[in-house]
């Protein structure tokens, strides 16, 4: 697949990468439809974001269609269209349940961040 890649502060690419592959039960494949960069892509790429290391897949905001689920996924099935956002959460901890759900502890801002999603093992 194709990818905008971060190599560093004013340094990207187009390059070709692997398809994600499920990990973890909670996870799930979407194939975008349309996504585009944002504000925190622009901080990326000026290198404002330390957390964000060289080789991450940009553009972690989109649409698409669900390819496939993990085992523990039950609220949604291939064929669903979604919306994809950078923040995920798990609903349970105490941030989730107040409304912070980027500091969500087993989630919060990783996609295009932390993650890609996409590292085939």
């Amino acid at each position: 697949m194709k990818a905008l890649v971060y190599h560093g502060p004013g340094q990207k690419a187009l390059e070709e990468r692997p398809k994600p592959l499920i990990q973890a039960s909670s996870d799930a494949i979407v194939k975008m439809v349309k996504t585009t960069i944002c504000g925190t892509d622009l901080h990326i790429l000026k290198g404002d974001v330390a957390t964000c290391a060289p080789g991450r897949i940009l553009g972690h905001e989109g649409d698409g269609v669900i390819e496939s689920v993990g085992a523990g996924v039950t609220a949604f099935h291939s064929g669903d269209r979604v919306l994809i956002s950078c923040i995920s959460s798990c609903g349970k901890c105490d941030y989730c349940r107040r409304g912070m759900y980027s500091h969500c502890t087993a989630g919060g801002w990783i996609l295009g961040n932390a993650i890609d999603g996409t590292q085939a093992e």
